[in-house]
């Protein structure tokens, strides 16, 4: 709100009689006071505002992977491969897409059959439910995409999955628990808990 406005005195003239003297904050012809002061305006932005800037930066890092700069790759003994953080991710900030070619169940279940019999491959094969239709999410080939190396925790996951839509198509992301600190190993639950998926790999419920 603005503040009294108090007129700079000319000199001494005093002001003829019969008239009164003109301060600017009263209008004048056809000026008023914002004429003279701009008005001033909140710089704060809603949350509406945030959230459609967060989306929009969301979908860009999806779309050029510019994510993946702020990840690195190092050797854990008891697991191999492994993902940590190049920096600081806030709680709920996107950090990486689990990126591979996207294919509908029975096309995913039939691949997944014929990695199987090879033991030299492994498999990275996420499914996931959207929109009633069935994917999988298959980065089994190698590639320079990071998503597909974070590792499982049953017990203490920082990250979770989340689906993100863009022009039609579905991604795959991993989407911050928690404040993550840099050089902390990333970590999401895997979620399969089927009898098959337990037998051949009992640290989905130990990790």
């Amino acid at each position: 709100m603005l503040g009294n406005v108090v007129a700079a005195k000319r000199g001494k003239t005093t002001p003829a009689k019969g008239r009164r003297k003109k301060s600017i904050d009263e209008p004048t012809g056809n000026h008023k006071i914002t004429d003279y002061f701009p008005v001033r305006r909140s710089s704060r932005k809603t949350t509406d505002q945030i959230k459609k800037e967060t989306s929009l930066a969301t979908e860009d890092a999806i779309i050029t992977g510019s994510g993946e700069k702020d990840l690195k790759i190092i050797q854990i003994p008891t697991k191999g491969r492994g993902v940590v953080a190049a920096r600081i991710f806030a709680k709920n900030e996107y950090v990486v897409e689990y990126k591979g070619e996207l294919i509908d169940r029975v096309a995913a279940k039939k691949r997944e059959e014929e990695y199987s019999q090879d033991s030299s491959v492994g498999c990275y094969m996420y499914y996931f439910d959207y929109k009633g239709k069935h994917y999988c999410v298959d980065a089994t080939k190698e590639s320079p995409y990071l998503g597909r190396l974070v590792n499982h925790s049953a017990r203490k996951p920082n990250l979770k999955t989340k689906v993100i839509e863009i022009k039609s198509i579905p991604h795959l992301v991993l989407i911050a628990k928690r404040l993550i600190e840099v050089d902390e190993e990333l970590l999401y639950d895997y979620g399969d808990r089927t009898r098959d998926a337990v037998e051949n790999n009992p640290w989905l419920t130990e990790s």
